[in-house]
This record gives C-alpha cells, sequence and structure tokens, in this order.
C-alpha cells in the first residue's frame, strides 16, 4: 500500500496494549510497517461499511470502550 505523502495526515489512537503488541508482530512477520497494518485495516473495515449510516459498536475483547464511553470524539 504505497504511501503519497502528499495526501496523507498523520493521526494518532490510543489502544489496549495488547492490541498494539498483535499489531507490532504481524507487522515485524510481514516485514511492513505497524502503519501500513493500521492502514491496511482502516481500508477493509471502510470498505466492509462502504455506503452505511450506522455501524455496530459493540466491540469485542481489547476493544472495548470504557462504561459511558460510546467511541465519540471528545471535544
Amino acid at each position: 500500500m504505497p504511501v503519497d505523502k502528499e495526501k496523507t495526515v498523520r493521526t494518532s489512537v490510543i489502544v489496549p496494549a495488547d492490541l498494539y503488541q498483535r499489531v507490532q508482530t504481524l507487522a515485524a512477520s510481514n516485514d511492513v510497517s505497524a502503519a501500513w497494518i493500521v492502514r491496511h485495516a482502516l481500508t477493509e473495515f471502510l470498505a466492509g461499511h462502504e455506503g452505511k449510516q450506522a455501524i455496530p459498536l459493540k466491540l469485542g475483547p481489547g476493544g472495548s470502550h470504557p462504561p459511558g464511553d460510546r467511541g465519540r470524539k471528545r471535544t
């Protein structure tokens, strides 16, 4: 997945330590960057939800929202 640096933005996310480690392990075993893994995962996720107004927000183990936090952006 080539990156056009003129058409990209940098972002950050907070993830559970176990998820971070899984991304790092997968990236290392495939000789790609963790950023590549995350870009690929986001691309696949968004493609699977193309045209949908709502998505299921119930996350599995290690990805659950804290009580009262529905994953909304904080202002």
